[in-house]
C-alpha cells in the first residue's frame, strides 16, 4: 500500500475510532503496529498523548518525521513490560491481531495496560467477507502469508471476551469506498464487509 493511500485510510481510522467514539482531547493513547505513524500524526494535531509500536524499525524511523509520539521498536508477542498497569485510555491494534503469534497473551497484555473504562479497538480482515467468496485464494486475507490467524465477527468477539474485555460493538464494513455515503451505511449492515471492527 503506497504512503498516500495509507494516509487516507489512517483518516478513515481516526474519524471511526476517536471521533465517532467520543475519546476526549489529552487521553493516553498507544497504537500497536503503528507503522509509518500516520495514525498518531492525526492523533497529535487532535490533542491525544501518543505512543506507538512497530517491529519494523524502518517503519519507526519514517513515523519520527511526522508524528511526536514516544516511538518503540518492539515485538508486542513479547509483551508490554514496558508500560505500567492502567497506563492508557485508549488501544489500537489496526490490522495487527492476524499477524499475532498469541492474540489472546498479547490481548491479556492490553488489558493489562489499559485504565478501568478504556477502550481498545482493533480491526481484521473478515473471514465472512463477501469478496472472500469471489475472490477465494486471491482474497487479501488468504494471500497475505503474515496472517496466521483469520476471525469472524464472532470469534474475534469470543477472543476478546475471554482476553477480559467487555464487548461493547462488532461489526464487519466495508473500507473507504468511492460511492455515496448512505449505499456505504447499507452494505455496513449486511457484516459481509471486508474488516471487523
Amino acid at each position: 500500500m503506497g504512503h498516500k493511500n495509507e494516509e487516507i485510510l489512517r483518516k478513515f481510522y481516526f474519524h471511526r475510532a476517536i471521533i465517532q467514539q467520543g475519546v476526549k482531547k489529552g487521553s493516553r493513547i498507544l497504537d500497536i503496529g503503528c507503522g509509518y505513524g500516520y495514525f498518531l500524526k492525526i492523533c497529535d494535531e487532535y490533542g491525544l498523548e501518543t505512543y506507538g509500536i512497530d517491529v519494523s524499525q524502518y517503519a519507526i524511523n519514517e513515523a519520527k518525521k511526522i508524528t511526536k509520539a514516544k516511538l518503540y521498536v518492539h515485538d508486542v508477542d513479547k509483551g508490554l513490560e514496558m508500560f505500567e498497569d492502567e497506563f492508557f485510555d485508549v488501544v489500537t491494534l489496526f490490522d495487527v491481531i492476524e499477524h499475532l503469534h498469541c492474540p489472546y497473551k498479547v490481548l491479556r497484555e492490553v488489558h493489562r495496560v489499559l485504565k478501568k473504562g478504556g477502550r481498545v479497538i482493533i480491526t481484521t480482515p473478515n473471514l465472512n467477507a463477501i469478496a472472500r467468496f469471489w475472490e477465494r485464494k486471491r482474497w487479501h486475507g488468504f494471500r497475505d502469508k503474515t496472517h496466521l490467524y483469520l476471525f469472524t465477527p464472532l470469534s474475534l468477539k469470543f477472543l476478546v471476551s475471554r482476553a477480559g474485555f467487555e464487548v461493547v460493538k462488532v461489526e464487519a464494513v466495508f473500507r473507504p469506498l468511492p460511492i455515496w455515503n448512505l449505499i456505504k451505511r447499507i452494505l455496513d449492515r449486511t457484516n459481509l464487509g471486508g474488516e471487523i471492527w
